[in-house]
C-alpha cells in the first residue's frame, strides 16, 4: 500500500521494485561513468530486472542490457558500470 502511494506521488523508482533481500547503491567511477552495486543479503538466488542504462559487469566484463533479468546468487555482489 505504501509503495502504491509513492508510485502515485511519483516518488518511487526502480530500486523500490527490487526483492527485499537485494540492496543497491549508486556511485560514479573515476572516469565519470555511473555505477550500480547490487548486494544479495540472503542465502537464496534473487531475480530482478535491471532498470538502468546498458553497461557491463565490472568483475566479468559481461554485457548487461537495460530491462535484462538478473539472477544474483546467494550472498553475491554485482557491480554494473554504464557504457
Amino acid at each position: 500500500m505504501l509503495l502504491d502511494v509513492l508510485n502515485l506521488a511519483g516518488l518511487a523508482g526502480p530500486d523500490q521494485q527490487l526483492p527485499g533481500q537485494v540492496r543497491v547503491r549508486h556511485g560514479v567511477s573515476n572516469t565519470g561513468k555511473n555505477l550500480h552495486y547490487y548486494l544479495n543479503y540472503s542465502g537464496q538466488i534473487q531475480t530482478f530486472t535491471y532498470a538502468y542504462a546498458s553497461g557491463a559487469d565490472v568483475l566479468t566484463r559481461k554485457r548487461v542490457d537495460r530491462l535484462q533479468a538478473i539472477k544474483l546468487g546467494p550472498w553475491d555482489l554485482l557491480i554494473i558500470e554504464e557504457r
